[in-house]
């Protein structure tokens, strides 16, 4: 089965101090999957409707990478593992997907395979999201998306027209919850992967020095090897699905360059394996 998970969101910060995020929280399913992408789907929506009742917030507006603050919290981060091992155990359970609790997911990642070092490093964290948010978030939206989409005039709509604007905005922030891509929509897929690790990538460079400034030496030192393993897994995690569903030459270079793997765009080799 061919599954991979993936969260991170790009919060633009106004004048007016006001967040506006811009989240991009999707996976893959591959049409060699025995069970319906639907089922995927149904456990995400689940999911949301749980979260959203038990956290007090909406899906639209959390994110995994950075690190929400819900995250960074003790007994709302104990409450975030339990729902994710909810929805963990219903791709297993009721779509079939046995590897679900193994493989890279955000959730595994900071509630089971790195939860010791999360939780010695999560006041460090704690102290540094509020200057690392103000001092990466823009800047980082900025780089990877550009300024365009925050600077473009939109016209500003009729009264009439006001009704259907607004449905289709609460249209668009459903679709961008917890979306699931299929084999036919995979141009899509490798647009919001190029996107995501460039991002990620920028938001580590950004948030390091800001780590060292504000944690003890040591803790800083954890704290940037955890989240250093966050985005590297994560981006291997993209690489190996590329390797094994043989579209290496369609791997984003900023995944490639997190995961520290060639891409295969500049290899005539596998450039021509592509085209067969």
């Amino acid at each position: 089965k061919m599954i991979i998970r993936l969260t991170t969101a790009f919060s633009l910060f106004f004048l007016t101090f006001a967040h506006v995020r811009v989240k991009r929280d999707f996976m893959y399913v591959s049409s060699s999957n025995e069970t319906d992408p639907n089922c995927f789907q149904g456990c995400n929506t689940r999911h949301a409707i749980s979260f959203e009742y038990s956290l007090n917030m909406t899906l639209a507006d959390f994110y995994e990478f950075p690190l929400h603050p819900i995250l960074l919290d003790h007994s709302t981060y104990l409450l975030y593992c339990t729902l994710a091992e909810q929805k963990t155990k219903c791709y297993m359970n009721e779509c079939g997907d046995q590897s679900a609790d193994t493989v890279f997911s955000p959730s595994n990642f900071i509630c089971d395979f790195k939860r010791k070092l999360f939780t010695e490093v999560r006041q460090c964290l704690a102290e540094s999201e509020p200057i690392t948010f103000l001092k990466c978030d823009q800047a980082c939206h900025d780089k990877v998306l550009g300024k365009e989409e925050k600077t473009t005039a939109k016209p500003k709509p009729s009264k009439d027209g006001k009704k259907q604007v607004k449905k289709n905005e609460q249209k668009e922030e459903d679709e961008s919850i917890a979306s699931v891509y299929t084999s036919n929509e995979l141009e899509s897929y490798e647009k919001e992967l190029e996107t995501l690790c460039a991002f990620q990538h920028c938001y580590m460079q950004c948030m390091t020095p800001v780590l060292k400034e504000v944690c003890a030496p040591s803790l800083a030192s954890r704290a940037v090897d955890l989240l250093e393993s966050f985005v590297k897994w994560h981006a291997v995690d993209i690489y190996e699905w590329h390797v094994s569903s043989d579209r290496l030459a369609f791997l984003a270079p900023s995944c490639a360059l997190l995961a520290d793997k060639p891409n295969g765009r500049d290899d005539e080799i596998i450039q021509l394996i592509a085209k067969v």
